[in-house]
């Protein structure tokens, strides 16, 4: 049946130490899991990153894009608008030059006019 105190105080050590060991490996292979599920949200946490980053990019690259036509086109317009507005000073000394001489010219008439 049993044995003296000192078998029986010899198997629980036993089987208080085997019981320690299975818990001992019990919890190495669930923090081994949650490193792994750790390691697993990284990668995909460096991989959104990663996503980001080239939509960033994309996005800035497009918007460097349209300021610089934008630009580009501003540019233009001054330029235009410069040239346009030189164009538009010339006519105007022409016109000022032909109403003078149509001013002139009918002045003439009127003296002429006067003097018959």
């Amino acid at each position: 049946m049993s044995g003296t105190p000192e078998e029986t105080r010899d198997q629980h050590s036993e089987s208080g130490a085997g019981g320690q060991r299975n818990t001992i490996q019990e919890v190495g292979r669930a923090l081994d899991e949650w490193r792994a599920k750790i390691d697993e949200l990284m990668v995909q946490l460096d991989l959104a990153n990663l996503d980001i980053r080239d939509e960033i990019r994309k996005r800035l690259d497009t918007t460097e894009n349209v300021y610089l036509a934008a630009r580009s086109l501003l540019s233009d317009a001054r330029h235009d608008a410069s040239s346009n507005l030189s164009s538009l000073r010339l006519d105007l000394d022409q016109l000022m030059r032909d109403l003078r001489y149509a001013y002139d010219a009918a002045e003439s008439v009127v003296r002429r006019g006067q003097d018959q």
